[in-house]
């Protein structure tokens, strides 16, 4: 993606590079908005084929709330689980797709459109929380409400732009997908350099910005042995993750995660003290960290069975 395919600015900026944030966004200062022109695809974000736009808008937004976690409603009030807050200019387009299309399709469709994004946060189901939220609070579309088990939401990240791509198949088993894209000041200070499970150490604050964004981490290239023990090269990369984390204020949780080779009271038994160590070298660089031993209980498909986490609840 090139600059020329961003969005037209409304105020200079600097020259964008390649990447994408998908995103939830939900508007929490008023906005200047205009009706997008019609047909206008998100750059770079080719719609499902012979997908119809429903609704398209662009706007200039003082503060924009990036959402990277499930939403739901308690009483009255919507509770989001991780979000950040940037200034930024959008472009919203809300697509209906034709009649008989799989919803499994468009959300293919989209993972390979963002393919080479850093991906913050993905969920599909009630994984996502309430579909209402999302559709009433967070992109403000009412074509969007479904029934819960019925949608998809992926969220990467880039430094200088945003993207959100929400899909719902409706009661009436219609398939409408909704983009969000953003440009704005401050979000390559947010932005990881690479894929949200794999950050690039080069960039020593890579694992921070993910731990920023999302609230957890996990560490690359530190992984304990069957014992939960640590070798040097791991306790070095957390010496070097150390000197990132000062700006995260508040207590970080050190979980170490072992597989289920062991029994499992053993498999725990070592975890914790794979987390203490971790956590003991944090501390010495003066970071807090509390240490907990998860053994093989918190398995994740897309993180190594063996792996530390970082954790700011």
């Amino acid at each position: 993606m090139t600059a020329s395919l961003l969005l037209r600015p409304l105020r200079p900026l600097a020259p964008a590079r390649p990447a994408l944030w998908a995103t939830a966004l939900a508007a929490a200062t008023p906005l200047a908005a205009t009706a997008a022109p019609a047909g206008e695809d998100p750059p770079g974000l080719a719609r499902f084929p012979e997908a119809e736009i429903v609704a398209s808008e662009r706007a200039e937004m003082r503060d924009y709330e990036f959402v990277t976690g499930r939403v739901e409603r308690s009483r009255r009030e919507r509770r989001v689980e991780s979000s950040v807050r940037v200034p930024a200019q959008v472009l919203r387009v809300t697509y209906q797709t034709p009649v008989g299309t799989r919803l499994d399709d468009v959300v293919a469709h989209y993972r390979r459109q963002t393919a080479g994004l850093a991906e913050v946060f993905a969920c599909r189901g009630r994984d996502c929380g309430r579909s209402t939220v999302w559709a009433n609070d967070i992109f403000r579309v009412k074509e969007l409400v479904a029934p819960d088990p019925a949608q998809f939401y992926l969220a990467a990240a880039g430094e200088d732009v945003l993207a959100a791509v929400y899909v719902v198949r409706r009661g009436n088993r219609r398939v409408f997908a909704h983009v969000d894209f953003a440009r704005g000041d401050g979000i390559g200070d947010l932005a990881p350099s690479g894929r949200a499970s794999a950050p690039d150490l080069a960039d020593t604050d890579g694992l921070a910005k993910i731990l920023r964004l999302r609230g957890y981490a996990v560490v690359p290239e530190v992984a304990p042995d069957a014992t939960g023990a640590l070798g040097d090269a791991a306790l070095a990369t957390l010496d070097a993750v150390a000197a990132t984390l000062g700006g995260i204020g508040g207590d970080i949780h050190v979980v170490c995660h072992l597989d289920g080779e062991a029994q499992i009271a053993d498999a725990i038994a070592h975890s914790r003290a794979c987390a203490e160590q971790a956590a003991a070298r944090l501390r010495a660089a003066g970071v807090q960290a509390t240490p907990f031993g998860a053994g093989p209980l918190l398995p994740r498909p897309d993180a190594p069975r063996r792996r530390v986490e970082l954790v700011v609840p």
